[in-house]
């Protein structure tokens, strides 16, 4: 396997390689990844499986939604909370 190094979206750091075999996707550094929570936004939906014009509600089951957080350079976050 090719050592694919990229640098991270928030802070320009090296990701490290052990990190990119584990999260092949990644596009932020440990540090980064703890400070705002992650690459991604995991919500729970549930879903209605009641039949249609059935007045009980049916929640019988859970979906996953994951959508990817928008990443700033960390130097554009700081510049923000000085204004």
């Amino acid at each position: 396997m090719d050592s694919n190094t990229r640098s991270c979206k928030r802070c320009n750091e090296q990701i490290p390689e052990a990190r990119l075999r584990a999260l092949p996707d990644t596009m932020l550094c440990v540090n980064c990844s703890r400070e705002i929570g992650g690459d991604y936004h995991v919500s729970f939906v549930a879903e209605n499986l009641a039949k249609s014009g059935s007045l009980k509600k049916n929640y019988g089951a859970w979906s996953i939604q994951k959508t990817r957080r928008r990443i700033r350079p960390k130097e554009a976050e700081e510049s923000g909370n000085e204004k």
